[in-house]
């Protein structure tokens, strides 16, 4: 089974927030792994993350240090207001990274489709304040987040997207999204990144817009019947009391478009029409594309419908598994770090292939069954094959615990072997320590006899011998 490395790994790596951390009663890794685990157990607000502490806390601590217990919710909420919600994004946007490696490689024939989008955060929306807009990337193979990116409070995606593209790897894919990322910038930066886009196109470029309809009007004039071919697709789909019929026409004249020269990388252009009939109401929509790939229609029609899974799949889950737009919290930093904790919990359970159910059920079963959270845990954020020594890894990484409850045995075995082979290793330091202060100290009383030697003539051996009847060296 494919998966990145222990997520553990990059959490260490951030920086604690607190300005006198050394004097804090809490561990700040011990928060961050009682926060994710709170959140794929169902917890919503900062409350909940507290209670779920206490209601779990002789669990947490057979892996978790808790020196001082469980933190109160006002701790939850203060140190995720301090942490640098763009320092969590690279440590979230790393540890997805270490997914590809083996999970990348395609055939030439294999693309991945990767559908931006923004999502806003109402909850987070408060007097006076914008609410917090983020852009997530969905990888439609690997099935994850692949990373976000929080909108500047004065701009818009146009902005972010540019932003999120720097961040994440896109060498190969087909990037999709909706009209306000139908930019020239945007389109440049794709291919800058030795990628491709299928960009929608609207109002917002209206001459482009214009060119296109007069283009495909002009087909349908000609021809008003097609038959399927590289140039023309259709699909149909019935189910849930609707029917579905969608079509799609691509166009390689580029100098139909008067604009053309201004899309870096532009190859072809296209339409997409969706006809819908939900309870015996019909709908028609024209949607309208340009690319920088070359495809056949049958491809273009099939890319289009792949965008919306980022809006189904990470969008829709969390809102409604997730319950994310109900979340209150209207500080920005720890409204966006809750968002990039959200996208953690549901990629790890995206990944979760094993063990079939929704979401939400996914979520329930966390909160109620231990074993089935551990699994997790040590599959995805503490590597179910760690080596790595103590400075490296919290407690629950080195002692290499099975944290289910029926192993609890074993789990106590594995942490008094862990506990005698680090006072070993503490005992080991104390007498490297003692090793290196006499070396020091026999290297001075050489330097003093030398210089005694010269300033009175007594010879070296002499006086060595003197100095070290004097010390308690030997």
């Amino acid at each position: 089974m494919l998966k990145p490395a222990p997520l553990i790994i990059f959490l260490n790596d951030l920086k604690d927030p607190r300005a006198r951390s050394n004097a804090c009663e809490h561990k700040f890794i011990d928060i961050l792994i009682i926060a994710i685990c709170a959140i794929m157990s169902g917890a919503e607000t900062w409350e909940d993350i507290e209670s779920y502490g206490h209601d779990k806390k002789d669990w947490l601590c057979t892996f978790l240090e808790l020196p001082h217990g469980i933190p109160s919710h006002d701790c939850f909420y203060r140190i995720f207001c301090v942490l640098d919600p763009e320092a969590l994004e690279v440590c979230f946007i790393r540890w997805i990274k270490s997914y590809f490696p083996m999970a990348l490689p395609l055939g030439e024939s294999q693309t991945d489709i990767v559908p931006i989008d923004g999502k806003t955060i109402r909850g987070s929306r408060g007097k006076g304040k914008r609410a917090v807009h983020m852009v997530s990337a969905w990888s439609s193979r690997l099935r994850l987040v692949l990373g976000q990116k929080k909108v500047d409070t004065k701009s818009n995606e146009i902005t972010a997207v540019p932003e999120l593209f720097e961040i994440i790897d896109l060498k190969g894919a087909l990037i999709t999204a909706d009209a306000i990322s139908c930019q020239k910038s945007i389109a440049a930066k794709c291919i800058e990144k030795e990628a491709d886009y299928l960009l929608a196109v609207k109002g917002n470029q209206e001459t482009l817009q214009n060119d296109i309809q007069a283009v495909v009007e002009s087909h349908w004039e000609q021809n008003p019947v097609d038959q399927p071919c590289d140039h023309f697709a259709e699909q149909r789909n019935t189910g849930h009391g609707r029917h579905e019929y969608r079509c799609c026409w691509v166009f390689n004249d580029l100098t139909l478009l008067s604009t053309h020269t201004e899309w870096e990388g532009l190859k072809q252009f296209g339409v997409v029409q969706a006809d819908r009939t939900i309870d015996g109401k019909a709908t028609t929509a024209l949607r309208l594309y340009i690319t920088s790939k070359a495809m056949t229609a049958e491809e273009m029609l099939t890319a289009t419908r792949i965008h919306w899974e980022v809006e189904n799949n990470v969008h829709w889950m969390l809102d409604i598994a997730f319950n994310e737009d109900a979340c209150l919290t209207q500080d920005k930093n720890a409204s966006e770090n809750l968002s990039v904790l959200r996208r953690i919990c549901l990629n790890i359970f995206n990944m979760d292939t094993a063990n079939k159910g929704s979401m939400k059920r996914k979520r329930k079963r966390a909160g109620w069954n231990n074993g089935y959270l551990a699994g997790l845990l040590n599959m995805y954020i503490f590597g179910e094959d760690s080596n790595s020594n103590a400075n490296d890894y919290p407690r629950a990484a080195y002692a290499r615990v099975d944290y289910c409850e029926r192993m609890h045995s074993e789990h106590e075995e594995d942490v008094r072997r862990y506990e005698a082979a680090l006072e070993n290793q503490e005992y080991q330091n104390e007498l490297n320590d003692q090793e290196a202060e006499r070396k020091n100290r026999i290297a001075l009383l050489v330097r003093e006899a030398e210089q005694e030697e010269l300033r009175s003539g007594i010879t070296f051996d002499s006086i060595y011998d003197s100095a070290k009847r004097r010390s308690n060296i030997w």
